[in-house]
């Protein structure tokens, strides 16, 4: 029986995903015109240990179609240091049970999807204290509540979860605080924000990481451009796993009757 309907790109996540169509989940979702919708499935504020009761009973494992691939985008608040938000804070050792699980599901509910985990990204602390002080003012504790150092070993646990489940993953605190450019850490502060959320430049560097990753690991999903215009989305681009939908005009009109393009 054929799919129904377009196949799916599933974004699931935190903020750092919710926020995606402001860059990286945007440029996905035009790199796979009329190939794939992209779900953004992103929950801001959202732990591992909220995501996993919030997806039994919202259609995470329900999509209907069918989902060539799964992202698994959380950390960033699991990291949160426990003396400081210990309601958000989620221990590592659960943290990786959550993942763990959020994996199975997936392949579970989408035993045709690839999946990729993708770890928490690195923390600008200079920029996080200072937007610390400006939402709060004189109330700003001038204490991190997230550290590089703590997100470092959930990204950790994110590659450890890949390897032990046979999924890949896209190590984004190595790739950000490795990236070309980067003379100190210090540098790692035009990727964010507010220290935590993406700046243009960051969500630039995201989406150019994935469709790395997504060419690298999964070959199929790989949406070659024309190479005459670059297009991603014309007639002249490809796609092994995921085909277009519907012909293109420039293929009708090459057609004596046209309705003989939609055969």
């Amino acid at each position: 029986m054929p799919p129904l309907g377009r196949q799916k790109i599933l974004l699931l996540g935190d903020s750092l995903t919710q926020l995606c169509f402001e860059g990286w989940g945007s440029d996905l979702a035009d790199v796979y015109q009329r190939r794939a919708d992209v779900l953004n499935r992103g929950m801001s504020g959202y732990n591992s240990r909220w995501y996993l009761l919030y997806a039994e009973d919202n259609g995470i494992w329900s999509e209907p179609g069918e989902v060539s691939l799964v992202t698994i985008f959380f950390g960033a608040n699991d990291a949160a240091k426990q003396e400081c938000e210990p309601i958000v804070h989620v221990p590592l050792e659960e943290y990786k049970r959550n993942i763990e699980q959020i994996v199975v599901k997936a392949g579970e509910s989408y035993p045709g999807a690839k999946v990729l985990i993708i770890s928490p990204p690195p923390v600008h602390p200079e920029q996080r204290l200072a937007y610390q002080k400006k939402r709060y003012g004189d109330k700003a504790t001038g204490v991190l509540e997230r550290t590089s150092e703590i997100a470092g070993t959930y990204a950790a646990t994110c590659r450890k979860v890949a390897e032990e489940k046979k999924v890949a993953c896209l190590d984004l605190f190595t790739a950000m605080r490795t990236a070309e450019g980067n003379t100190d850490e210090d540098d790692i502060g035009r990727f964010f924000y507010d220290g935590l959320h993406f700046s243009k430049t960051g969500h630039k560097f995201v989406f150019d990481a994935l469709l790395n990753s997504i060419r690298t690991n999964f070959p199929t999903l790989e949406v070659r451009p024309c190479p005459n215009t670059g297009s991603f989305n014309n007639s002249s681009s490809s796609c092994d796993g995921i085909q277009n939908s519907g012909p293109y005009h420039d293929i009708i009109k090459t057609k004596r009757k046209w309705q003989d393009a939609f055969e």
